[in-house]
């Protein structure tokens, strides 16, 4: 589809055809159109970010912002922090009058918000407030103006969580080996360290911590949770030195690369670096998404495949979030999506269906980049299709993937056009995508 999107045939004027094809997005996804149902429009988006709920800090940084007027009401709104791709923490603030309404929170990662505890909150500057309560949320980049933050702030020196490329090995057998969350450790007394985290099955699979010697920064030790979904690293894993990216001792090998790094490449980080941290000289790297190694095609002994191959990869999962043109048709979006790319060119794609065979996909031009694991690629059109008719408009927004092979992630896209919202999350299921190789036309 990609391939054809520069013809831009439509079949009758593109303001009419944005008309009818609304209207059919409205009547299809959700039935009849009610009056201020354009106030009623999901939104998503980046913020800074602060809620506390019985004295703990359940977030404190960027998250995830959305707004819904339908569900929460005018002002109301819902924030969220991912882990690994899944839901760690949230709230939702649902405004029922001005400067008044009611906090819902999850108490334990991974439930969910609306269906926790809730109470009353009134509003003052940026937070709600309730005896239990406060959640605050800025635009980014303009500071806390007025905010006095309570509770208990992290530990100084400790990075936050980078994705990142782990080995761990245990008495000769593979416990981490793949895709895994790195957190650089300064320590208390400035030793210097890190710990790695694996996730399997939606949840916490294996720890390993590393801690250096402060006298001796060739020595270390090492510990783990030794039982899958243990929450703390306390078995010990003895003495460990420095060889290559690994630490390795008696009976334990500790060994981190950055995420999309081959592991054979010559500059590959010391191990208790930071692997989330990228060289100035990759930083704008043009990258494509990762692909399977398989036995199709030219190059697959390889991995690598030749100039002007269409690469197609196609996802199953879930389909938590879909607006086409300012409207929600959620409901209808199906658990499949397909990203396609073609080598030594810059074109790409992402597209998502519905389940009465309408489609949208996010088209780029420019390459992407990796940036701490995760495919950023920026989106310059957007094409949506329905019963043999096509509408292709210019917008501008990004596309994110994280390394789909080792695991369960989240793809979004948004893009926005001259005066519409185009958006998606969609969340794999962790199996290996389906590849596809074909040659250009």
């Amino acid at each position: 589809m990609a391939a054809d999107r520069g013809s831009n045939s439509l079949a009758y004027p593109v303001r009419l055809a944005r008309c009818c094809l609304a209207l059919l997005a409205g009547i299809v996804g959700l039935g009849l159109v009610l009056p201020g149902a354009a106030e009623a429009q999901i939104k998503v988006r980046k913020a800074d970010c602060y809620v506390e709920a019985d004295g703990r800090i359940a977030i404190n940084g960027v998250c995830e912002f959305l707004t819904d007027a339908h569900s929460y009401g005018t002002g109301g709104f819902r924030l969220a922090s991912y882990e690994n791709g899944y839901l760690r923490y949230g709230v939702v603030v649902a405004v029922t009058s001005p400067g008044s309404g009611t906090a819902t929170w999850n108490e334990t990662p991974g439930g969910k918000p609306d269906e926790g505890p809730s109470e009353a909150v009134t509003s003052g500057g940026a937070c709600w407030t309730g005896p239990r309560t406060r959640t605050c949320a800025w635009k980014i980049g303009e500071g806390r103006p007025g905010f006095a933050g309570g509770g208990v702030a992290p530990a100084p020196g400790i990075g936050a969580p980078r994705t990142a490329d782990c080995l761990i090995e245990v008495g000769g057998a593979a416990r981490i080996d793949g895709p895994c969350q790195f957190r650089a450790d300064a320590g208390q007394d400035g030793a210097g360290g890190f710990e790695v985290r694996s996730y399997a099955r939606g949840g916490l699979d294996f720890i390993a911590r590393l801690t250096r010697d402060p006298r001796d920064p060739q020595k270390a030790t090492a510990s783990w949770n030794e039982r899958p979904g243990a929450p703390q690293a306390t078995a010990p894993l003895g003495t460990l030195a420095p060889k290559g990216p690994c630490w390795e001792g008696a009976g334990a090998r500790l060994c981190v690369w950055q995420a999309g790094q081959s592991r054979d490449a010559s500059d590959r980080p010391a191990a208790g670096t930071d692997p989330g941290r990228v060289p100035p000289t990759e930083t704008a790297r043009p990258a494509s998404p990762p692909v399977p190694r398989d036995n199709a095609g030219t190059g697959a002994e390889t991995g690598e495949t030749p100039p002007g191959m269409v690469l197609k990869l196609t996802f199953k999962g879930r389909c938590e979030s879909l607006v086409i043109d300012g409207e929600d048709i959620t409901a209808s979006c199906a658990p499949t999506a397909r990203n396609s790319s073609t080598t030594g060119s810059a074109r790409a794609e992402f597209v998502f269906g519905t389940s009465d065979d309408r489609e949208v996909s996010f088209l780029a031009s420019a390459k992407g980049w990796v940036e701490s694991g995760t495919l950023r690629q920026p989106i310059d059109e957007v094409m949506y299709e329905e019963r043999g008719q096509s509408l292709l408009v210019k917008a501008k927004g990004v596309c994110e993937m994280p390394n789909p092979m080792g695991g369960p992630v989240v793809i979004t896209c948004s893009a926005q056009t001259s005066n519409s919202t185009y958006t998606v999350r969609f969340r794999t299921d962790g199996g290996k995508p389906v590849l596809e190789r074909s040659s250009p036309g």
